[in-house]
């Protein structure tokens, strides 16, 4: 795939003109990755963005308590990076490569060019931000339900983000127990004890490193259900 089909990919680049993409393609740095490099860091200043190519990243958190929380995965083509480069901050998450990564890494300064130039992709980046933001909304919401709805609700999301990204075999979630355990905030016994309960409802089918999803419209309807808190 060239450089300029990359971009057209790119959230940040959709419906802007050539010439955006001309000077795009002027000060943007290819990078890649193997599967495991730390692609940001957390608590580190931020002069740069990536726009995922290829591949797969994991964004994680450390809280004060130094507990470590998963706050999701991105697909190529995703970007991240950007909220340290817009707000002159240090990063807020570590991102690290599930796969062998290819990027376009572009630094602010060239960024904040480009975005006075080409308003267009100022309107791409804030509409990315927004839905970033509803997404959020919606995890807060499942979250705050139950376990069988905090989990339903990260299966569905990452099963839209691969088949968006067209990724082989959708359903079949790259899920563990303890990348579960991490991304929802919960003990190994909560969750085997939620997973078993939707495998007794014929919702997920799991191995010790995956999740494969069997019923959409179910899982969907899990945090309209009655459920047991944890």
């Amino acid at each position: 795939m060239s450089l300029l089909e990359a971009l057209h990919r790119s959230p940040l680049f959709q419906n802007v003109p050539e010439e955006a993409m001309r000077d795009a393609l002027k000060i943007l740095t290819p990078r890649s990755f193997r599967a495991g490099d730390v692609i940001l860091s957390q608590d580190v200043s931020g002069d740069a963005l990536h726009l995922i190519t290829s591949g797969a990243v994991r964004v994680s958190r450390v809280s004060l308590g130094h507990r470590e929380r998963v706050m999701g995965d991105i697909y190529a083509p995703g970007v991240v990076g950007e909220t340290s480069v817009l707000a002159h901050q240090q990063r807020s998450a570590t991102v690290t490569a599930l796969s062998d990564v290819t990027t376009l890494m572009l630094y602010r300064n060239h960024f904040e060019v480009l975005l006075n130039r080409h308003p267009r992709v100022l309107w791409n980046l804030a509409t990315m931000l927004v839905q970033r933001v509803t997404n959020l909304n919606d995890e807060l919401i499942a979250f705050g339900l139950n376990t069988e709805a905090a989990l339903a609700h990260v299966f569905t999301t990452q099963y839209r983000q691969r088949v968006a990204a067209g990724v082989p075999d959708p359903e079949l979630l790259p899920l563990g127990t303890q990348d579960i355990m991490q991304r929802i905030s919960a003990s190994r016994e909560t969750v085997a004890r939620v997973i078993k309960r939707l495998e007794a409802q014929g919702l997920v089918e799991t191995t010790p490193r995956t999740v494969r999803l069997l019923d959409l419209e179910g899982l969907g309807a899990v945090p309209l259900e009655d459920g047991e808190g944890e």
